[in-house]
């Protein structure tokens, strides 16, 4: 008996075996080649899969600012591509192209004939570097509506988003520049960069590159950067940052479109900056808009105006009125006639406790109210002290545009229904 359970046990154990065995060769009945054109050739079925291409989130190196670039690949091994950007004339321009899914240490798509648009960030400038950017991308993951890919040498991440059929390409670079000119737009004002408790200062937001520094220091020494691409929701950081234990990349415009906030972390947003505080600030010239103002204070510069032609018999004309933070006169409401600026010192100061009330007020004496232009006209035409007059008085300043602060609303807390608009 215990020669049979001693050859049944034998048995037993070598049949387990080989069935082990046998799962063994299912699991590794493909060779390493066989998997990768087996997912070369899913990642390339991925490709064809958009029927109105793919937005590429394209960026040429780890420190350089993002480009949109519309893709759409054919069976054919063709890719069509379209861009807009400074890099095309600010027009979309399209080439076509081949491109192939070639194998490496995993699926790379490759585009292997020149495109006058994607190679525009890989051809050598004077300097023989150019833009630096990859034409070849390692797929790192593919899915039904995002293919992730590594820039080959950069090793940038770059996203491909599968397009809607019911939006055109042109109307995609159309929403993208509505959104870019709405955050930016040239402007040059600071943004704040609020992560939980703390609140950075993020510079030269035009340029698609945030410097970010903390308050009070110079953004050139200390500062970092931060590239980023606008998107048709707001904007991307090119990677995930992290601060304070907040992580953060994706920015929405919020709904009452005053702050972008971090899709991530919604205690992470970027808003524009306080309003009377800027404005109090700033060093730009703020010229009043004749056209947008109340009836009262066209009245005052209709005054004004016409006592100059009467004074200077038509040789110094009104030409604007504006407010500034001129270096040598801070503050000051600037009267500009013919040729000449004539400045005037004024009491202008964001209202305790407020961030959007301002107090235009006239100094208590003469000693400092005006430059030499400006005492010559104050003292030769009285319709100047009457004007300087008109703009005194307790303000609610407001933008349509909070986060590219160029145009700016003055209305009188004590009368609505008196006005005037100021622009950059």
């Amino acid at each position: 008996m215990k020669k049979y359970i001693h050859t049944f046990c034998l048995l037993f154990i070598a049949l387990v075996f080989q069935s082990c065995l046998f799962q063994e060769e299912l699991l590794f009945d493909k060779s390493a080649s066989d998997r990768l054109t087996s997912t070369m050739k899913a990642d390339n079925d991925s490709l064809l899969s958009a029927q109105n291409g793919w937005a590429m989130e394209y960026f040429a190196t780890p420190e350089s600012p993002g480009y949109t670039l519309m893709i759409k690949f054919e069976k054919s091994s063709k890719a069509i591509i379209s861009g807009k950007s400074e890099l095309t004339g600010n027009l979309i321009v399209s080439d076509s192209s081949l491109y192939e899914m070639i194998g490496d240490t995993g699926p790379v798509l490759t585009f292997n004939t020149y495109n006058k648009v994607l190679h525009k960030f890989s051809d050598p400038d004077v300097s023989g570097l150019g833009l630096q950017g990859d034409y070849e991308f390692v797929v790192l993951k593919a899915t039904t509506n995002q293919i992730v890919l590594k820039g080959k040498k950069r090793g940038v991440t770059i996203l491909l988003n599968k397009f809607p059929l019911n939006i055109t390409w042109q109307q995609h670079f159309s929403d993208i520049d509505a959104m870019n000119t709405f955050l930016f737009n040239g402007a040059t004002n600071p943004l704040d960069l609020v992560v939980g408790n703390d609140t950075l200062i993020a510079y030269n937001g035009s340029t698609h590159i945030f410097r970010v520094a903390k308050p009070g220091e110079d953004p050139v020494l200390l500062g970092n950067d931060h590239p980023f691409i606008v998107t048709n929701y707001g904007l991307r950081f090119q990677s995930m940052d992290s601060l304070n234990n907040y992580s953060f990349q994706n920015f929405k415009l919020s709904d009452n479109k005053k702050q972008l906030v971090s899709t991530e972390n919604p205690a992470v947003y970027i808003a524009g900056p306080v309003l009377n505080k800027f404005l109090y600030s700033d060093f730009s010239l703020w010229k009043a808009d004749a056209t947008q103002m109340s009836d009262n204070f066209k009245s005052a510069i209709k005054t004004l105006s016409d006592a100059l032609i009467v004074k200077y018999l038509g040789k110094r004309n009104f030409e604007y009125i504006a407010v500034t933070n001129k270096a040598n006169y801070a503050n000051s409401i600037i009267i500009h006639v013919t040729g000449v600026d004539a400045t005037y010192r004024i009491l202008f100061s964001p209202v305790t406790g407020t961030t959007d009330k301002i107090m235009i007020s006239l100094p208590l004496d003469n000693t400092n109210l005006y430059d030499n232009n400006g005492k010559k006209f104050y003292t030769e035409v009285p319709a100047i002290k009457t004007t300087l007059e008109a703009f005194c008085g307790e303000y609610i300043v407001s933008t349509d545009l909070p986060l590219n602060v160029k145009t700016v609303k003055y209305t009188r807390v004590d009368n609505p229904l008196q006005y005037f608009v100021v622009n950059k």
